[in-house]
């Protein structure tokens, strides 16, 4: 099995490890723990210190949904680019990935992002624009 390497953005991860609660749950830090929230990370890497405590396949779903936020953060409304849903078992863990990157979003994209949000509720699709298909871009194996 290969290790996936994605690109890391430590305020986004940190977000991530507290949307699961891994400061309280997983961390070994008093002050990660008692404001269940990420302060301590690696300088080395960027990763939050409790990451270092997950088994492989907790580690694979934060992995999971931190990918979904990377993508959403990138590609989120921008250039009238949308989500292509398709796969509804997935969309409970996009939809994590939207609000976890709604917090890292800078203050003069908030209305950008937002419209993005609404649009996406839409089951006909945005008005115009153009999709990504999301569950498609790598195999799941």
């Amino acid at each position: 099995m290969t290790e996936r390497r994605l690109t890391v953005h430590t305020k986004l991860m940190a977000h991530t490890a507290e949307m699961l609660a891994l400061p309280h749950f997983a961390c070994r830090r008093r002050d990660c723990r008692r404001r269940n929230a990420c302060f301590w990370h690696f300088k080395g890497s960027g990763e939050p210190c409790c990451l270092r405590n997950l088994t492989p396949e907790q580690r694979r779903l934060f992995d999971d949904l931190y990918e979904q936020a990377l993508l959403v953060r990138e590609h989120g409304g921008r250039n009238g680019l949308m989500y292509a849903w398709g796969n509804a078992e997935h969309r409970p863990l996009q939809d994590a990935g939207v609000e976890i990157a709604r917090t890292i979003i800078p203050p003069h994209d908030k209305r950008r992002f937002d419209t993005f949000r609404r649009d996406r509720e839409n089951p006909s699709g945005p008005a115009s624009g153009g999709s990504v298909d999301l569950d498609n871009r790598r195999d799941r194996s």
